[in-house]
């Protein structure tokens, strides 16, 4: 039997429903209210939501959605942005800065735990020590407005976004992995990706194992190595069990939010997928 302190040990579940989000940019459904009556009914305790699912940022607005959620019983682990910090244009990275300070404050209004960022898009010009450098520093200011308001910033390992046309100027975990070392000493933590690592043919272990100490928040998935699309937890090539063996090592207790992307077997396969999440965590956390 589990122990209610074990019970606090163990990770938190939460679902981020990007395969709605194509829908609810182009026909407006699921509503924000719909929505959360799905995630209930999945029986999780927190939702992800990507930034482009919000459709105003105005006070109002905002307040309005924080009352959606606490008439659900739910809380957003994490508001998905994707800032591109490694633009060319320097006024562009300043703008994309002041954008993202709008985010911190709507993810604190709506109670969310904290903010997923970027490097940037891989824009062809940008050398790779440029890249760095400007993203670095874009964060690290981003952090710093963030901290006071209680909002964490979790840098992904991240391939590309779905609003993007181009892939993450980071997504060679080498690249993502120097980025994350030069922001040591911030409070830039980390929302680590389980799957993306597979679009380079790259084992997730030991990016894990490198910034273990960092990571607050978890993005699980499946896919095919390669293969940008999201399939069904177990029915992809990510080393789940060894994932979820490693956590449960460094002893994670934070969100694993699964990255529901899969959208050939629709809410069932969002069933199965929580349901294999909830195996591991019992098994692994036991």
């Amino acid at each position: 039997m589990t122990r209610e302190g074990d019970r606090e040990m163990q990770p938190k579940i939460g679902w981020g429903p990007v395969r709605l989000l194509a829908p609810m940019l182009s026909e407006g459904k699921p509503t924000l209210p719909e929505l959360f009556a799905m995630a209930k009914g999945f029986g999780v305790e927190f939702i992800e939501l990507h930034h482009a699912m919000i459709p105003a940022y105005d006070r109002r607005s905002l307040d309005e959605i924080a009352n959606y959620l606490q008439r659900h019983r739910l809380r957003i682990s994490m508001l998905t942005c994707a800032p591109d910090f490694t633009h060319p244009d320097p006024d562009e990275r300043e703008r994309q800065l002041d954008e993202m300070k709008t985010k911190v404050v709507a993810a604190w209004v709506l109670g969310a735990e904290g903010v997923r960022v970027t490097v940037g898009c891989a824009h062809e010009e940008v050398s790779r020590e440029e890249g760095i450098k400007w993203a670095v520093e874009m964060l690290t200011r981003l952090a710093e407005f963030a901290q006071p308001r209680g909002i964490r910033l979790g840098l992904e390992n991240h391939y590309k976004d779905r609003l993007w046309e181009l892939p993450d100027f980071a997504f060679d975990p080498d690249v993502f992995l120097e980025v994350a070392e030069r922001l040591k000493g911030t409070p830039v933590g980390i929302n680590f990706d389980c799957a993306n690592p597979l679009m380079v043919n790259q084992d997730p272990i030991p990016i894990l194992r490198a910034v273990a100490d960092r990571v607050w928040h978890v993005h699980v998935s499946d896919r095919k190595s390669g293969e940008y699309s999201h399939r069904v937890l177990g029915d992809g090539d990510v080393p789940l069990e060894a994932i979820f063996a490693e956590l449960a090592r460094i002893g994670f207790s934070g969100v694993i939010s699964l990255e529901d992307g899969q959208s050939y077997a629709g809410d069932e396969g969002t069933r199965r997928s929580l349901d294999f999440l909830r195996q591991q965590i019992a098994k692994h956390w036991a």
